[in-house]
């Protein structure tokens, strides 16, 4: 899956509401290293999955499709039981989180 272009302002929202939303989004992705920090010090699957759902719920609804889909692969891999495929899908997703949050 390729990465999420910037996004693009939300056509249906009044301008002040589209540059209030833009704001939320700006601070979505500022806090992604601390969100990358949650997973890393999830003390067990259960946080990890929870911090994983958050995530990608948070990343759609802020226009970062990729991102989001990035999170659902990794707890899906994390529920699945393989070690190997939760190590390669939490690089992508933090890979993805990291380019983001690049000023």
């Amino acid at each position: 899956m390729a990465a999420d272009p910037p996004p693009e302002p939300p056509q249906a929202l009044a301008p002040g509401l589209a540059a209030q939303f833009e704001q939320i989004r700006r601070q979505f992705v500022a806090g992604l290293p601390r969100r990358e920090r949650e997973i890393d010090d999830a003390p067990d699957a259960q946080a990890l999955h929870a911090a994983l759902h958050r995530l990608a719920g948070a990343a759609g609804g802020f226009g970062y499709p990729a991102l989001g889909e990035f999170a659902r692969q990794a707890m899906q891999a994390c529920a699945a039981g393989d070690a190997d495929r939760p190590t390669a899908a939490l690089a992508r997703l933090k890979a993805e989180m990291r380019r983001l949050a690049e000023p």
